[in-house]
């Protein structure tokens, strides 16, 4: 199938995202950047045929999807800034989770063993994806962000095979993939983070500022992290029992599990396909409603999530691909309002009510 191309100019991508940064962008530098973005669909075609035929060879359960970052999250993440006001996004031709695929383990040891076999030389042996940083950069199990967030992040370049060998450079080449591993339990805690902000129009997940819905998901995540997972990488002087005592009382003041545990599932998984947008819209009554989307193909899917994006009918709106559904409900719970594992975890490994 056709995918689109990247800008010929990569510096004409860089101007374009400096411009949409400082507020001085016009409609082509806008097209610039998505085009950009858009021809990462290519690199994530690449990387989910690669990552799912090991996933095959293993005898335990992987839950994967992919995604095409959405516009509205990149021209966000351009225009976002640090507390002294500087811009965090310099280059938006560096960001590398524009293409991203998802692989949700069961326990950290199973987490620990697939990443260990893709970055093994026998399995890397006639691969020419460059990973581009240290293996350890990216741990966030091993040193959590402040917001609680745990799992693992590999950013490789694309090289599809003979492409380093080959004379004739290929435009996708050098592009950035994201691969992130997670377990259940991370999942189900990033999951729940994203629906909340979204439900009351927050920005917990972007570290943006320190508030008591922040501390809320922060001592969610230590505490799952030492019940479940029996880590304890956050907060090291504080104890496990204060720890839930401070949850509760914040629990008491906001009723963040309450309205999580009130939204209603998706259960329509026959509607989805291999290649789907999934788009948040608002009803009349102010409630959340998902719509779904299916492609036979996925340059009309990107193309339609994209339409999405820029009208005022949609609140969040992303191209996604699975071979199996019931592994994109799981991987893509935030868009199916299913926060019902984190839920559940954090009621029985903390008796929060």
């Amino acid at each position: 199938m056709a995918y689109p191309e990247p800008p010929i100019s990569k510096s004409a991508v860089k101007r374009a995202g400096q411009a949409i940064s400082t507020g001085t962008a016009k409609d082509e530098d806008y097209q610039i950047v998505d085009q950009w973005r858009a021809a990462h669909g290519y690199v994530i075609n690449t990387f989910q045929a690669w990552l799912k035929g090991h996933i095959a060879k293993k005898d335990y359960n992987i839950e994967f999807a992919q995604r095409l970052k959405r516009r509205n999250t990149v021209i966000d993440k351009l225009k976002r800034k640090d507390s002294s006001g500087n811009h965090l996004i310099i280059d938006v031709s560096a960001m590398h989770d524009f293409a991203g695929c998802r692989m949700i383990f069961t326990d950290i040891q199973q987490l620990d063993a697939f990443r260990s076999y893709i970055h093994s030389s026998q399995t890397m042996r006639n691969v020419e994806h460059k990973l581009r940083h240290d293996p350890d950069k990216y741990n966030y199990i091993e040193n959590p962000k402040s917001t609680g967030y745990r799992g693992i992040h590999d950013v490789y370049k694309h090289f599809p095979r003979g492409s380093v060998r080959s004379q004739e450079k290929k435009p996708w080449d050098g592009l950035l993939v994201e691969l992130q591993y997670r377990t259940r339990a991370q999942h189900a805690w990033a999951t729940a983070v994203e629906i909340s902000d979204l439900l009351d129009g927050e920005r917990t997940k972007f570290e943006l500022e320190t508030s008591k819905r922040g501390r809320f998901f922060a001592i969610a995540s230590e505490i799952i992290a030492r019940k479940h997972e029996f880590l304890c990488k956050s907060f090291p002087s504080t104890s496990t029992q204060d720890l839930l005592a401070e949850l509760q009382s914040l629990e008491n003041e906001m009723g963040i599990l309450r309205r999580l545990e009130l939204l209603k599932q998706f259960e329509d998984e026959e509607s989805l396909q291999k290649h789907n947008v999934l788009n948040i819209y608002r009803r009349e009554d102010g409630s959340l409603a998902l719509e779904v989307i299916p492609f036979k193909t996925a340059a009309p899917a990107i193309e339609k999530a994209s339409e999405l994006e820029a009208s005022n009918s949609s609140i969040n709106a992303v191209y996604v691909r699975s071979d199996n559904p019931k592994q994109l409900r799981s991987a893509y719970r935030n868009y199916f309002n299913d926060p019902i594992d984190f839920v559940k975890i954090i009621q029985a490994e903390g008796g929060i009510e």
